[in-house]
């Protein structure tokens, strides 16, 4: 039997995007890996910046975390000054967090970190490439 060089479903569609997509995320990370920021924090901070503030299980919820291993992300976030936490008026039990101005600077510094990524891979593409891509990516989501 003769050993093929590529996968049996390299000429697959869905092959081709799970591949891409596990080079993107493997890129996103190195970039964040290499300036010392951490992954998780992005999502957090993005979620605070986009979508207001609001109580850890709220938050937690919408962005697909466990709400006690987001406790441990918001303490670090908190020690690093980027996002506050507050006891709500109408709830004593229930915390409010909210993204800080040094957070936001943090935010924009991690989405050049991620353009930087998505420029590397992308490189290959021309930029009429890119665009024709992003579209069909879309119409895929319904973005």
């Amino acid at each position: 039997m003769k050993k093929s060089s590529t996968h049996r479903l390299s000429d697959r569609v869905l092959w081709a995007l799970g591949r891409s997509s596990q080079q993107a995320q493997r890129l996103v990370r190195q970039h964040m890996t290499e300036a010392g920021v951490r992954t998780l924090h992005y999502h957090v901070l993005a979620s605070l910046a986009d979508d207001g503030e609001g109580a850890q299980a709220t938050l937690a919820d919408r962005i697909g975390f466990d709400r006690s291993d987001l406790v441990t992300l918001l303490d670090e976030l908190e020690e690093l000054k980027y996002v506050e936490r507050r006891v709500d008026p109408a709830d004593r039990r229930r915390k409010i967090v909210a993204i800080t101005p040094a957070g936001d600077k943090q935010l924009l510094a991690m989405d050049e970190l991620i353009a930087a990524a998505e420029t590397e891979l992308l490189e290959p593409l021309s930029a009429s490439e890119r665009k024709t891509l992003l579209g069909l990516l879309r119409r895929l989501t319904s973005e």
